[in-house]
């Protein structure tokens, strides 16, 4: 019986029948193992497969064969994604560096380098890999990102120069109004907004993506413009009592959608890639201890978001019934593709909870941190869980002397005591309230409280 060509394990692989094009590549293999082919095909199918472990031993296997030199350059270029995945950055930024050597002429292996850099704040090593690669110099994504490594570094007028040479686009036109507002010309962004078409979704996202960057003061005339001409736009109102420390109830539904449909197809890339954003993980490995695994347990997860504390709960724990809520359709679009939830609902999470029947659990993983006032979610707690059920969830941590504060990043955070109140308030045990390292802002790491609270 003759073995399926390599041709057909590609084509299961790209209909995501892993197993098959899997064996496949191994029936090559067990016939001759250095045929770089099986190989190298069998590490992206790992990949692919979510296997990554496992595709970073093919692929390291592949990248040592001696294929002619543009096949062991791709080898090289697919470790390093990998290892980027990983978040194993250095050494993917290693095996980077291997593809160009063997294949310079490839713009995908530069551009691949240059978001690794980026990753890794090496803004300097930016800059020298642009000036070093003439290659580069008529690339317009590579020389975005030589402009935000200018910004870095504070040579804002080299950066508005590159800027000044790029298409128009949100993004360039972002970094560009970001750079004047760092010299302090938020006239000339607001004369550029006005002079065009004085969109206001327009002017709001590029004072969010200033703000996100770390930038609240500089984004706030921005953003006061804005306010100005339309004083009921509650999401503008949110983000100027951010930046003046005004701290409200909650962050306004439309702002925390508008966010999150607008970052959904980035939003798991750059948490786990870039923020080194695990708490979905850790708290499931809480809830495994604490919880019989004999019994299956009816879950909800509030915010569900694209489904990562859903994922977890389904493999760390004994789950049947699985639903999610969460204010964006988009990242409930990503969600459903997990397959973990038997229902999820666009709605507030409130909303949700007053609809629910009593579970076991209920989860919201960094979903509150866009809540400042507690108590209303807090008291409707013991009407959905049965009696011994769990609520655990996370909070970005206050360690002031107010209950509560708006960051200005328009995110709320809130003191351990306050939680400890509100729990005792309702009834409620604290199994667990302890510090952990939420995710990276700006390469500052926020602490954050993971809090698992018992019906008793």
């Amino acid at each position: 019986m003759s073995v399926p060509s390599l041709n057909e394990a590609l084509a299961l692989m790209n209909q995501g029948a892993f197993t098959d094009a899997r064996a496949i590549c191994q029936q090559h293999l067990a016939h001759r193992a250095d045929n770089f082919n099986a190989r190298h095909l069998l590490g992206l199918i790992q990949f692919k497969g979510g296997n990554l472990i496992a595709a970073t031993k093919e692929l390291t296997k592949a990248s040592k064969m001696n294929p002619a030199p543009r096949f062991k350059a791709q080898a090289f270029n697919n470790l390093a994604l990998v290892l980027q995945a990983r978040g194993k950055l250095e050494q993917a930024t290693a095996a980077c560096h291997s593809a160009i050597h063997l294949q310079p002429g490839e713009m995908a292996f530069h551009l691949n380098l240059l978001g690794l850099l980026e990753r890794q704040h090496g803004w300097s090593d930016i800059v020298q890999h642009m000036q070093a690669t003439p290659l580069l110099s008529s690339n317009e994504e590579a020389l975005l990102f030589h402009a935000v490594a200018l910004r870095h570094q504070r040579a804002h007028a080299e950066a508005l120069d590159i800027l000044a040479s790029l298409d128009s686009s949100i993004e360039v036109e972002s970094e560009r109004a970001l750079n004047l507002c760092l010299l302090h010309d938020s006239e000339t962004v607001i004369g550029r907004w006005q002079a065009g078409d004085a969109d206001p979704e327009r002017l709001i996202l590029i004072a969010d993506y200033i703000a996100e960057e770390g930038h609240a003061a500089a984004a706030t005339p921005l953003y006061e413009i804005v306010a100005q001409a339309n004083p009921n736009n509650l999401s503008v109102r949110h983000m100027l009592n951010a930046a003046q420390g005004t701290c409200t109830a909650e962050a306004p539904s439309d702002y925390v959608r508008r966010l999150y449909d607008t970052h959904a197809q980035q939003f798991e890339s750059r948490l786990q890639g870039q923020l080194d954003y695990n708490a979905p993980e850790l708290l499931c490995r809480h809830l495994a201890s604490m919880l019989d695994h004999e019994h299956l347990i009816n879950a909800a997860d509030l915010g569900c978001g694209t489904g990562l504390c859903g994922a977890e709960l389904r493999k760390q724990l004994s789950i049947d019934e699985l639903s999610g809520c969460d204010l964006s359709s988009q990242m409930l679009q990503l969600a459903a593709q997990k397959q973990v939830y038997n229902t999820l609902s666009c709605c507030a999470l409130i909303d949700f909870l007053q609809t629910l029947k009593p579970v076991e659990l209920i989860t919201a993983t960094d979903v509150l941190i866009y809540t400042g006032n507690l108590k209303p979610v807090i008291e409707a707690i013991p009407g959905v869980l049965k009696p011994g059920g769990l609520f655990a969830f996370t909070v970005e941590r206050h360690k002031g002397t107010e209950e509560v504060c708006l960051h200005t990043s328009g995110r709320y955070r809130h003191s351990q005591r306050h939680i400890e109140i509100l729990a005792e308030q309702q009834g409620l045990r604290v199994k667990l309230i302890e510090p952990f390292p939420l995710r990276l802002e700006n390469s500052i790491s926020i602490e954050g409280l993971m809090v698992i609270l018992q019906r008793v």
